[in-house]
């Protein structure tokens, strides 16, 4: 079983680092005008499109995995929310060139090619309008062997670093980018993964008697501890 099938199975909706508290974190810090055409990419099962949405937001939401989409559907209707749900790849948008102001990305993009997926975004964002974009990111080199097998497990191309990020921001067209936010994998960042009880939360029926996912999420865990040294979390800003 792959990282993402776990996570779907699972329901998760807050799996990024710092799980829903970063989210919430993010919206105290960053105005984000009432009448902004909002996109969240990679949305998983909607948890951070419906908090938009009941916040009074229009938000688009995409995502690849069928099982992530029709979570996200159960959850806007039990919440009694309207959120436009979709599937969609990040590295080929249906949306046409400027239509939005705002695209939310949460661990996401490092699972892309992330050339395709940034000069995406930049594509459909109006100008003037910004991305934000919260990724696992490696913060200093890791032992070759340690950094394929931990690319393997989780489905990331390629790992990278912050100096890379920005150049990879700003060859696909944004004007500026700057680090938000720079963690470390701190007992902090753990407490803060599991602050907010996700009481929407739907897993699959008979999950947890599934023993291949318990081999994955304790795979997972060990991934995560055995690299601690090397990894870190950001949260990107850029403007077209």
């Amino acid at each position: 079983m792959n990282y993402i099938h776990m996570l779907s199975k699972l329901g998760m909706g807050s799996a990024h680092p710092g799980g829903f508290e970063a989210t919430l974190r993010l919206f105290r810090n960053e105005s984000i005008p009432l009448g902004s055409r909002i996109l969240e990419v990679g949305c998983g099962t909607g948890r951070t499109a419906c908090y938009l949405a009941e916040r009074g937001y229009k938000v688009t939401a995409v995502d690849l995995n069928d099982t992530m989409l029709n979570k996200a559907l159960m959850r806007s209707e039990a919440m009694g929310l309207e959120v436009d749900f979709l599937k969609a790849d990040v590295c080929a948008l249906p949306f046409d060139d400027g239509q939005f102001d705002i695209v939310i990305a949460e661990s996401v993009t490092v699972f892309t090619e992330a050339s395709a997926s940034l000069s995406e975004y930049c594509r459909i964002l109006d100008r003037g309008g910004v991305l934000y974009d919260r990724e696992l990111i490696l913060d200093k080199p890791m032992p070759q062997e340690q950094q394929r097998e931990l690319e393997q497990f989780f489905g990331i191309p390629h790992l990278m670093d912050r100096d890379e990020w920005s150049r990879r921001l700003l060859a696909s067209g944004f004007s500026s980018e700057e680090a938000l936010e720079y963690n470390h994998f701190t007992e902090q960042m753990k407490q803060e993964q599991i602050r907010h009880l996700d009481t929407f939360e739907q897993r699959d029926e008979g999950v947890l008697l599934d023993l291949k996912l318990w081999e994955t999420l304790f795979q997972h865990d060990r991934m995560i501890l055995d690299n601690t040294e090397y990894l870190a979390s950001a949260l990107f800003k850029a403007v077209k």
